[in-house]
């Protein structure tokens, strides 16, 4: 095999490999490694339970974003069913996250500052 061939075929791998990878990173949307979504954050949010503390839930994934007294995800369509269990729910306050480009994390608080309701999503 020539110099020339093994150079186009090495190409031609590198390129489809680098393809491939686009192509997932693209259909990830808002959790892409591209979109700068932290896996670790993700995992931390993952493991709040109800019950939970504000403070636990501040040294697992960093200060808020924003703190409210309403369910706060940018987008309720597609997660209506988040803002009909915090309508349900007996949170006082919201804080509200976000982990790279477009995606939110929401845990509400109930008036002793336990983790009663959570939800996520993206815009």
């Amino acid at each position: 095999m020539t110099t020339k061939r093994k150079f186009t075929i090495g190409l031609l791998l590198v390129f489809v490999v680098l393809a491939g990878l686009t192509v997932t990173e693209v259909f990830r949307g808002p959790r892409s490694f591209f979109a700068g979504f932290d896996r670790g954050m993700h995992a931390n949010y993952e493991k709040i339970s109800k019950g939970e503390s504000k403070k636990s839930v501040v040294d697992a994934i960093g200060e808020p974003r924003a703190k409210t007294d309403e369910f706060n995800l940018p987008q309720r369509h597609g997660f209506e069913h988040h803002f009909e269990a915090a309508e349900r729910s007996s949170a006082v306050e919201y804080y509200q996250w976000i982990n790279g480009m477009n995606w939110y994390y929401c845990v509400g608080f109930d008036s002793s500052g336990a983790v009663v309701i959570k939800g996520e999503g993206h815009s």
